[in-house]
């Protein structure tokens, strides 16, 4: 398969190319410095990096990085220090996701496109009843208006679920949300249709776990056709791999 990974060099897009090249996939990874990928990468005669910023490429030269790929993921986020949490861009993952998703639609592909967000368990999922206690509610509205990056995420997931809708013809999309992320090797992880746990009493998510499933979504169609259109939270399951 051919694969577009946008957030490349980020602590879960590197894992994502490592996995999708150690499998045999192509990859395009975009890439803001060549330098932050590790050689084998570089080296890889499967993996093609672009290197810039993916809001710096032109409508066309974006369109020309997802024609005839089976599938995008991103991975972008923000830096979490001071310049990363109120600098620009503020909408990273929104314009991003809304100009890939573009680039697909303008290339008409004959088969839908699958597109993989990574997100954060923080955003709601409006199809379906997810109810937290009221004081998380009221941080989650502060969160909102005073954390640019917070909001980033949510109308991310809502031009995925209210732009992009269901009824596309050349994109079908998935919102991984993992809980509580940590620098950890591949163990076994559960995924869920909801959160299980409130803000404060998260379970911890590796960042290779997180890869491997959007690489799983990728690769197998069955795990797609489960989770197409939807929102699966993903964590640990504490038990140790067999």
């Amino acid at each position: 398969m051919k694969v577009l990974v946008a957030g490349a060099t980020g602590r879960t897009g590197g894992p994502v190319v490592e996995q999708l090249l150690s499998r045999g996939h192509e990859v395009r990874a975009i890439a803001r410095s060549l330098s932050k990928l590790p050689p084998k990468v570089r080296d890889d005669p499967n993996a093609t990096v672009i290197e810039a910023s993916v809001l710096d490429l032109t409508d066309e030269v974006m369109a020309e990085h997802v024609d005839g790929c089976n599938a995008v993921i991103s991975c972008l986020g923000h830096v979490m220090d001071l310049k990363g949490l109120f600098g620009e861009p503020r909408r990273l993952c929104t314009d991003a996701t809304r100009r890939l998703c573009d680039a697909i639609e303008e290339r008409r592909p004959v088969r839908p496109i699958k597109f993989v967000l990574m997100n954060t368990v923080g955003v709601r999922n409006p199809d379906l009843d997810e109810k937290r206690a009221w004081f998380e509610r009221w941080l989650l509205a502060v969160l909102r208006y005073a954390i640019p990056p917070h909001r980033d995420n949510e109308t991310a997931a809502e031009h995925l679920h209210r732009g992009v809708g269901k009824h596309s013809t050349h994109v079908e999309w998935c919102i991984v949300r993992p809980d509580s992320l940590v620098d950890a090797e591949i163990s076994p992880y559960e995924v869920e249709r909801s959160p299980t746990t409130g803000l404060f009493t998260g379970r911890p998510t590796a960042r290779a776990n997180v890869a491997r499933f959007m690489v799983e979504l990728v690769e197998n169609d069955e795990l797609w056709s489960t989770w197409r259109y939807g929102m699966p939270v993903i964590t640990n399951s504490g038990r140790e791999a067999g």
